[in-house]
């Protein structure tokens, strides 16, 4: 038990320095794991920004989703660099999505809408450009990526999943990740995806109605068995940053 608790703690306590061994495929921009999510180039997901946050203005980003908790002081660094940096004119959102361990589906269900429809209003905009990201933008980066291809491109789940969210790190996409965190997101995050994915495929969930009515807690997370990430060869072997 007090080994379990110590690499929890670790496991944990280290986030706020992750980095995503997966380069950035935009040119202008060196943020780890940053690609364009559809086809009018104004949706980017990436990692955390921190250091870089002048990139992302240049390159003409004028909204940042933080789709993430905060588990140190790492919000608060990314508001105080756009701040110094005079970049008050990015819009910035936090949607306080957790990883794993929910303590409601229900909640974290209607996080994820939220994020979609913010996706959703820049996407539609006449001159917007969104940036999201969470740590290391390859889960909850990913999960959210995902259901957006779906609704806006009309990708299936299983595209969308294996293509867009395990190919850019999603769970074991990453072969580096540790197996205490990828098998937690297999148990809890790739659930809620495939029941909002469900939502999708059957229509209760579309562009026109992001609706919180389709959340529920009722969550079976047996379902996650059917899809499950291979071990990526995108990247040489390199020490998962921690």
């Amino acid at each position: 038990m007090k080994k379990l608790s110590l690499l929890f703690f670790i496991t944990t306590s280290a986030f706020a320095s992750l980095s995503s061994p997966f380069p950035s495929t935009v040119e202008g921009i060196s943020i780890n794991n940053t690609h364009s999510v559809g086809s009018f180039n104004k949706v980017y997901r990436g990692q955390a920004p921190l250091g870089k946050i002048e990139q992302l203005s240049d390159f003409g980003i004028t909204d940042i989703l933080i789709f993430k908790n905060q588990t140190k002081n790492e919000i608060d660094r990314e508001y105080a660099e756009i701040s110094k940096k005079g970049l008050t004119h990015i819009k910035t959102k936090q949607i306080d999505f957790l990883w794993h361990k929910y303590p409601s589906y229900k909640e974290s269900c209607e996080q994820l809408i939220d994020g979609l429809k913010l996706i959703r209003d820049v996407d539609q905009s006449k001159d917007r450009k969104l940036f999201f990201h969470c740590t290391v933008g390859e889960d909850r980066t990913g999960a959210l990526s995902g259901l957006w291809r779906m609704l806006s491109q009309k990708w299936s789940m299983k595209r969308a999943f294996y293509y867009e969210m395990c190919e850019n790190g999603y769970g074991h996409g990453n072969r580096n990740k540790p197996f205490y965190v990828y098998n937690e997101i297999r148990n809890d995050l790739t659930p809620l995806f495939i029941f909002m994915a469900r939502k999708i495929k059957s229509g209760e969930l579309s562009l026109n109605n992001l609706t919180y009515r389709i959340c529920s807690d009722e969550i079976k997370k047996k379902q996650s068995g059917k899809l499950k990430c291979n071990i990526s060869s995108k990247f040489s072997k390199k020490t998962y940053q921690r």
